[in-house]
């Protein structure tokens, strides 16, 4: 295919057109993802984990009776909440995310990736945790 000048010359605004509107929804993106929270709950309600959209630990709740259960059994319990909430960080990320640049941006598909391929990963064991 041939390019006249023209055509050439308007490819490069609708390029420069597509940065700039990209670039206007980032703050709100941040926004949006600095107020992700995953949240998980043990089955007693008596532990608590709330994690940002990057797993990092915001809040844990210990009551009493959790204590219970002895200083391993809590930890592999606390491991196992935090996970399930990094989980349901990484999916509300995925959609604020969607929902501000949408659905055909490449950093939503980037995260959609990297979404699987960690949720796939911690399935198998990899995500860490007590042993």
């Amino acid at each position: 295919m041939v390019w006249g000048a023209d055509d050439a010359v308007q490819r490069v605004q609708d390029d420069v057109h597509r940065a700039q509107q990209r670039a206007e929804r980032y703050p709100a993106l941040q926004s949006a993802i600095d107020g992700v929270r995953g949240k998980a709950v043990s089955i007693r309600r008596d532990l608590s984990v709330e994690v940002d959209a990057a797993g990092v630990l915001r809040d844990l709740r210990i009551g009493d009776s959790a204590l219970d259960r002895g200083g391993d059994r809590l930890a592999a319990e606390i491991f196992e909440l935090m996970g399930k909430a990094t989980r349901q960080a990484r999916a509300h990320t995925l959609v604020a995310t969607t929902e501000i640049m949408g659905d055909d941006d490449p950093i939503v598909k980037t995260i959609a990736a990297d979404l699987e391929a960690r949720n796939a990963g911690d399935e198998l064991g990899r995500s860490g945790g007590v042993r």
